[in-house]
C-alpha cells in the first residue's frame, strides 16, 4: 500500500511539474501589461532621433534591453523624475508607481514574454524628430543658417549669434520647440528676441573674443549716423518701430523668444485655450545663445526652431515671472544697487558671465551647503501653471515656497536631488490661483564639496556664468493673469 501511494504521488508530481505554475501563467506580458507602461513614460526620449541611446517603441525594441530596464526601474533612475511626492501633483510626472515597478520587474524575471493579443499602439511622433505630443510637424520652422563645428576637445565658450526674425507681425503659437541638431555636443541653447543696438548691423566678426570669424554677429555700421549712438537702448535704430514707454515694457516681457533647449526638455505646449505670442512687430532678430561641449570627436550641430500656430482665438496669454536673487547665505541683496561699469570690470568676466547673477558672491571652495534664495511677487491676481529651475552640476536641491498676502505659506515643489542631465518644467496638475501680493521663493542649495561626485573642482571657487564648470541660478514661474481666465 505504501508503495502504491508513493507511486501515485510520484506520478502526480510529474504531471504537476509538466503544467504551468500559477505564477508563470499570471506573469505580466509586454502586450498586456508592460508595453503601455514603457510607451506612456519612456517613449518621448526612447525613440529614433532623440537623446536616449535606444528606442523602446515595440517589443522587438525593448526585449534585448530587459535586464537593463529592470536595473534602471528598480533603482528609480528611470524614468527620471525629481519632484518630492510629498508636495504637489504634476501633470508631466513620468515616474512609475510602486505597482508599475513591480509589474516591470516581474515581467523581466519571467523571461520578458511578449504575450498574446495585440501590442499597445505606439504614440505618434514626428518623422523629423519634433516632440509635440500630437506627433505633428511644426507649422513654422526656423533653421540656423550654418552647421556649427564643435572641436573634438577643449573648451568652447558660451556665445551669441543672431539671425533675422523672418516675420514682422505677431505670431500666436500653441507650442514651440528648440532642437539642438546634435544632442551629444550641445550643453544648452536659449533663444530670445532682440533689436540691433544703435550703430550696429549684422555682419561678420568673431563669435567671441578671439574666437573664429563667423557671420551673424553685431558689428559696427560704417554708415551709421553718429547721432544714432544717443538713441535709447529700448528704441531700435533702423528697426520696424519706435517704441514708446508702454511698448518698451511690453517688449521687455516678450523677449523670451521661442524658449530653450536643455536636457530633458521637448516641445513647450500651452494649455488648451492659451497662447504664447512671438512679437515680430517689436523685434527684428533672434538671438541664439549657444553652448557646446567636446565629445572626443569632431562634431557638427545645426539647431532649429519649430512653432505650432494656435488655431483658437484666446485672450489667455502665458507669462513668466523671474525669481531674482534675494539672499546669498543670508545676506540681503534685493536692495543692493546695480554694479557700476568699474565694479563689473573688477569682478572679471568669469564671475559676471553674460550678466547672470552679478550680485552673488562665488561659491567658496569645499562648501557643501551654499544657499541662494530668489523671490518674485505677483502684481495682479494670477494663476500659477508651472515652475522651472536651471543650475549646473553643483546644484543640489531646490524648494519653492508660496507666501500669501496674509502670511500663509505653502510648499509648491521640492526637488531634493537636482540632476543637471534632466531639467524639467514642473507643470501643476491643477493650476493654482493666487491673489495679488503673493510671492514665490525658490530656495537653492549648492554642493561644492568632494561629496558631490559630479563636482569637477571642489578646491576652486565657483563663479556664476553659463559655462558648465561654473554654475547658474535661473528660476521662473509660468502663469496667466487671473483676469484673462474664462471665470472673469
Amino acid at each position: 500500500m505504501r508503495v502504491r501511494i508513493a507511486a501515485s504521488v510520484t506520478v502526480l508530481g510529474l504531471l504537476w511539474a509538466g503544467m504551468p505554475t500559477a505564477s508563470a501563467a499570471e506573469s505580466p506580458t509586454y502586450n498586456q501589461d508592460v508595453g503601455s507602461i514603457l510607451l506612456e513614460n519612456c517613449a518621448s526620449c526612447h525613440r529614433p532621433n532623440q537623446v536616449a541611446p535606444m528606442s523602446l517603441l515595440s517589443y522587438k525594441d525593448a526585449r534585448p534591453w530587459a535586464r537593463a530596464i529592470k536595473s534602471k526601474v528598480a533603482s528609480r533612475e528611470m524614468p527620471p523624475w525629481f519632484a518630492d511626492p510629498s508636495y504637489g501633483t504634476f501633470s508631466n510626472d513620468i515616474s512609475l508607481t510602486d505597482d508599475e515597478i513591480a509589474t516591470v520587474l516581474a515581467w523581466v524575471d519571467a523571461g520578458s514574454p511578449e504575450g498574446d493579443g495585440p501590442a499597445p499602439e505606439a504614440p505618434r511622433f514626428s518623422d523629423a524628430g519634433w516632440s509635440h505630443p500630437s506627433g505633428t510637424e511644426p507649422d513654422y520652422v526656423i533653421e540656423f543658417p550654418i552647421a556649427w563645428e564643435v572641436p573634438a576637445d577643449g573648451e568652447t565658450p558660451n556665445f551669441n549669434l543672431y539671425t533675422p526674425l523672418p516675420f514682422n507681425d505677431v505670431l500666436r503659437v500653441s507650442a514651440t520647440q528648440v532642437r539642438p541638431g546634435n544632442y551629444a555636443a550641445t550643453h544648452h541653447i536659449t533663444t530670445g528676441l532682440v533689436n540691433m543696438p544703435p550703430g550696429k548691423v549684422l555682419g561678420t566678426g568673431p563669435a567671441w573674443s578671439g574666437g573664429p570669424m563667423v557671420d551673424y554677429v553685431p558689428v559696427d555700421d560704417p554708415d551709421a549716423d553718429p547721432a544714432a549712438q544717443a538713441i535709447p537702448a529700448g528704441r531700435p535704430q533702423g528697426g520696424r518701430r519706435a517704441l514708446d514707454p508702454e511698448a518698451r515694457e511690453e517688449a521687455a516681457a516678450q523677449r523670451a523668444g521661442f524658449g530653450p533647449y536643455i536636457p530633458g526638455v521637448g516641445a513647450d505646449v500651452a494649455r488648451a485655450g492659451q497662447v504664447r505670442e512671438i512679437r515680430g512687430d517689436l523685434f527684428d532678430y533672434v538671438i541664439w545663445n549657444l553652448h557646446y561641449q567636446a565629445t572626443g570627436k569632431l562634431e557638427q550641430a545645426r539647431p532649429s526652431i519649430g512653432a505650432w500656430i494656435a488655431t483658437e482665438q484666446s485672450s489667455q496669454r502665458v507669462r513668466s515671472l523671474g525669481l531674482r536673487e534675494a539672499t546669498s547665505e543670508g545676506r540681503q541683496l534685493v536692495a543692493a544697487p546695480p554694479l557700476t561699469a568699474e565694479e563689473r570690470a573688477l569682478a572679471g568676466p568669469s564671475q559676471v558671465g553674460q550678466g547672470l547673477n552679478p550680485t552673488l558672491d562665488p561659491i567658496p571652495p569645499n562648501d557643501g551647503n551654499w544657499t541662494v534664495t530668489g523671490v518674485g511677487a505677483f502684481q495682479n491676481d494670477a494663476v500659477i501653471q508651472s515652475l522651472f529651475v536651471h543650475a549646473h552640476v553643483r546644484g543640489n536641491d531646490f524648494t519653492w515656497l508660496l507666501t500669501y498676502p496674509d502670511g500663509r505659506e505653502e510648499v509648491l515643489l521640492r526637488v531634493p536631488n537636482y540632476n543637471f542631465d534632466w531639467q524639467f518644467e514642473y507643470e501643476l496638475a491643477e493650476p493654482l490661483r493666487v491673489p495679488a501680493g503673493s510671492t514665490v521663493k525658490s530656495i537653492a542649495r549648492y554642493d561644492n564639496s568632494r561629496n558631490n561626485r559630479r563636482n569637477p573642482a571642489p578646491q576652486k571657487e565657483v563663479y556664476w556664468s553659463e559655462q558648465s564648470w561654473d554654475d547658474m541660478y535661473l528660476t521662473n514661474v509660468s502663469y496667466i493673469n487671473a483676469d484673462d481666465t474664462s471665470e472673469n
